[in-house]
């Protein structure tokens, strides 16, 4: 976008329809943008990452408010989601003969300053509910006893259950049901746990990989 400098009489900066305003040397000047040929194919490489983006997404939709808030105050200037994207294409897919997958243990849903879960352990109770449970000291600058779980139980491909707003950090457990649909003997999902402060802050902490569960 052009801006006018010292009025409406001033010069022009910047991106105007087609032309450029630029200054170089005290000089000002002007040049056009170079002609978009949309017909032409995309590099196989441009391909390639536009199919990754595509399947991050994917993934994601789910769980879009959980990621807004996971990774709210991770970059300046930048949405959690946008955060989320950029991330986890970088470094948690991959790809096999059968497509792309998600590499579970680099998958993130939040990061930030706050002290990351410690001591985790997942159980699956009878009742189709998993047990989520942590150690809190309360020793850390970073760890406070009101900071709010958040939790996830997916398999990365139809079926998920998400909380935004769990237990306290300080109640070393928190309870989610499985996702709300037909699973079998031997479906595996995979769980994770980060806090979100309620200070205000909109601060976050790294999540972690707790491990699987299997449905027996």
């Amino acid at each position: 976008m052009g801006k006018v400098i010292n009025g409406v009489n001033g010069p022009v900066s910047g991106k105007v329809g087609n032309v450029v305003f630029c200054k170089w040397k005290g000089i000002d000047y002007i040049r056009s943008l170079p002609r978009i040929n949309r017909s032409r194919k995309p590099t196989a490489g441009q391909a390639k990452q536009r199919s990754k983006f595509r399947f991050m997404q994917d993934v994601l939709s789910s769980i879009v408010p959980l990621v807004r808030m996971g990774f709210m105050n991770h970059s300046p200037n930048r949405t959690g989601h946008n955060v989320a994207m950029s991330y986890n294409i970088k470094n948690a897919v991959t790809e096999d003969d059968a497509g792309y997958r998600i590499i579970p243990e680099k998958f993130m849903m939040s990061g930030g300053i706050l002290a990351p879960p410690r001591e985790t352990s997942v159980t699956l109770e009878e009742n189709d509910q998993v047990l989520f449970r942590w150690a809190y000291r309360g020793k850390s600058e970073n760890e406070h006893g009101l900071d709010r779980a958040l939790l996830l139980i997916t398999d990365f491909d139809r079926m998920l259950n998400f909380h935004t707003s769990g237990n306290f950090r300080e109640s070393g457990e928190d309870r989610l049901y499985l996702p709300n649909a037909k699973f079998k003997r031997g479906d595996i999902f995979h769980t994770y746990l980060a806090f979100f402060a309620t200070d205000g802050s909109n601060h976050s902490s790294d999540s972690v990989y707790i491990g699987t569960i299997e449905i027996k």
